[in-house]
């Protein structure tokens, strides 16, 4: 047998046997969801035009921010930034008067409260060029807030696979200023914000 028919033989037969009989199932693409219910929303960025919700000390995430996960297989992935939650002076102050530091400590929780995993962002305020973004609607000059994100911390959790929605909520903030130093933890105070919230999740198959 010519050696060019063998080896065209023998690439078939190579084919044949890698496939599985009936083809080769379609692997399913991974998808983001995006949406985000929040309880205490602070705005849209001025210059990002990004979505900010604070992060409230709460025991549910319904309470502060909540994401539902679409019908998945699998382990899911939440993906966000994280910001601490300045409070910027109205001006005239010098960068040592309106110093903070702040570790805000977060969790993600399932609907009924049970914590998931947890996260972290601790940045200094001196001037306003320490911040990532000002919230548009409030009654500042220039029509922005009072409050305002730090730079963002890139955060990644993954979510086990019975889970079908997660909470974001606050554990504590560590704050020091001029004149303060102290750690808050009580239910009801937003200690941090967030934005560039999704989910990563893989679909469920239909059959």
């Amino acid at each position: 047998m010519p050696r060019t028919v063998a080896g065209v033989l023998a690439l078939v037969v190579a084919v044949c046997v890698a496939a599985p009989a009936g083809g080769a199932a379609p692997r399913r693409q991974t998808r983001l969801s995006t949406e985000v219910r929040c309880a205490a929303e602070l705005g849209t960025g001025e210059q990002t035009r990004r979505r900010f919700c604070d992060v409230v000390i709460a025991p549910l995430g319904s309470q502060s921010v909540i994401m539902p996960i679409p019908a998945h297989a699998g382990e899911t992935t939440l993906l966000m930034d994280l910001h601490n939650r300045f409070t910027v002076p109205a001006g005239g102050a010098s960068p040592a008067e309106a110093f903070e530091r702040h570790v805000a400590v977060v969790a993600l929780v399932r609907p009924t409260g049970e914590m998931i995993d947890r996260a972290a962002v601790g940045r200094e305020f001196r001037t306003v060029q320490d911040l990532f973004d000002r919230v548009a609607g409030g009654g500042r000059q220039g029509g922005v807030k009072g409050v305002a994100p730090g730079p963002p911390e890139a955060v990644r959790m993954t979510i086990p696979e019975d889970v079908n929605a997660v909470g974001l909520v606050g554990v504590r903030l560590e704050l020091l200023t001029s004149s303060i130093d102290d750690t808050y933890d009580a239910p009801g105070r937003p200690i941090a914000i967030v934005s560039n919230l999704r989910i990563e999740y893989t679909p469920r198959s239909p059959w």
